[in-house]
């Protein structure tokens, strides 16, 4: 390579990594974005933040005041790559790629959105049937191929540590997300109908909306309702 070539090189590269080196962003205006610990060289915060702002509505976020990317405890200790607490996204540093970390973040936003909106989204108990019907057959497909399903509540709308222990440890996610093929879209959202929705909002505004409608049309008009009256509040 020509020693000018090498020298346009170096300086694309060090101009690459001084920005990665940023340690405070702004997004929506008005959410700060503080970098804790250093990104993945592949990854752009930019793009991601930019992204973000195009596809998720203003209002969804208004209680988010910030997002912390970095190396935390809290979320090490729990296994999970995000989690939503008192007006703050934490969020892993440890991301494969722009996509990857987009994801978490709209997955905890759909968090927010279910805190302010609550009772749009749950208040007529269709999400609720919805999800209950999905574990139901759920178990008896687990408990056709053998599974002792009878330990576990499976209409439990919450979270349980003891279902889910037996989702990822007796079954195994690899051989549930063949189970779950036709009710759920992977493993996780059969975990809680907190998960459900937050894995549906994700879809329906990061995948393809037509597999939330034909996998699950309540959801599917929950988000879409949603989506309509935002729209309309950011237009007046």
């Amino acid at each position: 390579m020509p020693e000018k070539n090498k020298m346009k090189q170096y300086i694309l590269e060090s101009s690459n990594k001084a920005k990665k080196r940023q340690e405070h962003y702004t997004v929506f205006g008005s959410v700060d974005v503080f970098i804790k610990d250093s990104l993945p060289d592949n990854l752009e915060l930019s793009q991601v933040l930019s992204k973000l702002q195009d596809t998720i509505r203003k209002p969804f976020i208004k209680n988010l005041d910030v997002i912390y990317v970095g190396d935390f405890e809290h979320l090490t200790s729990r296994d999970v790559s995000a989690v939503y607490e008192s007006g703050a996204i934490y969020l892993t540093n440890d991301q494969d790629n722009n996509e990857d970390m987009l994801n978490d973040i709209v997955h905890e936003v759909a968090h927010i959105v279910e805190e302010d909106y609550g009772n749009d989204i749950y208040g007529d108990g269709a999400i609720e049937t919805e999800f209950l019907s999905k574990r139901v057959a759920l178990k008896r497909i687990l408990r056709s191929h053998g599974y002792q399903t009878s330990l576990y509540d499976f209409t439990n709308l919450d979270f349980s540590p003891e279902l889910d222990d037996f989702f990822y440890e007796d079954v195994g996610y690899v051989k549930l997300n063949k189970f779950v093929m036709g009710l759920f879209s992977s493993a996780y959202p059969a975990t809680s109908l907190r998960e459900y929705f937050a894995t549906g909002f994700e879809e329906f505004y990061l995948g393809d909306r037509r597999d939330v409608t034909q996998l699950s049309p309540k959801l599917y008009n929950k988000l879409n309702n949603l989506n309509k009256v935002e729209q309309e509040y950011e237009r007046n």
